[in-house]
């Protein structure tokens, strides 16, 4: 009777998929300054190798492109939410504010606002991602303020587009304010009053 020969596979099993790895160096990047994440240490601390981490995602640019998609989808869109509950544009404002201010999954400040800061340190693709996800968010506050003054909830003075940017600038300060650790009580009296020139 032959004996059957058991030839073992060579190479590390791979013991994280890929989102597993976004999920560990979106929180790497969001945690510290994302030029000072090494893909090394993104290796590290997911368990993967360099050339497995390049095979998913072909180069660092291609890890942090992937990186911004996974936060818009678990962090921008709970936000996006919030704007089309169909409640008056108040609450709308007041959600907003509770949300910046104190809400945990923006304990660490905005992984987005921080890469909108440092966008020419980003390659090509990254550059892309932030431009794009920057005119979503944009055309989305945007069509806020035109639907409430279609429906003769908002008599802004000024345009719907100059509300939206103005917007998009104070929630990315508060953001930036949570993120080197002002007291949420703080952010939420400035958002308050920032607000209330779209009241």
């Amino acid at each position: 009777m032959q004996e059957k020969i058991l030839i073992s596979r060579r190479g590390r099993p791979k013991t994280r998929d890929r989102e597993q790895v976004l999920e560990i160096a979106m929180n790497a990047f969001w945690n510290d300054d994302r030029a000072a994440v090494s893909i090394n240490s993104i290796c590290v601390l997911a368990k993967v190798s360099k050339p497995s981490l390049y095979r998913d995602f072909a180069s660092e640019d291609g890890l942090t492109a992937a990186v911004l998609d996974r936060y818009a989808k678990v962090v921008l869109s709970p936000l996006e939410d919030k704007l089309k509950e169909k409640r008056p544009l108040s609450e709308k404002l007041d959600a907003l504010i509770v949300f910046a201010s104190s809400d945990p999954s923006v304990k660490m400040g905005c992984l987005f606002v921080k890469m909108v800061s440092a966008r020419s340190r980003f390659g090509d693709q990254t550059q892309k991602k932030i431009t794009a996800l920057e005119k979503h968010l944009l055309d989305t506050y945007t069509r806020l303020f035109k639907d409430c003054a279609a429906n003769g909830e908002w008599h802004g003075k000024i345009s719907a587009s100059l509300a939206a940017e103005y917007l998009f600038l104070q929630l990315s300060s508060a953001f930036s304010q949570r993120a080197v650790g002002k007291k949420p009580e703080s952010i939420r009296k400035l958002l308050t009053l920032s607000f209330s020139v779209l009241r």
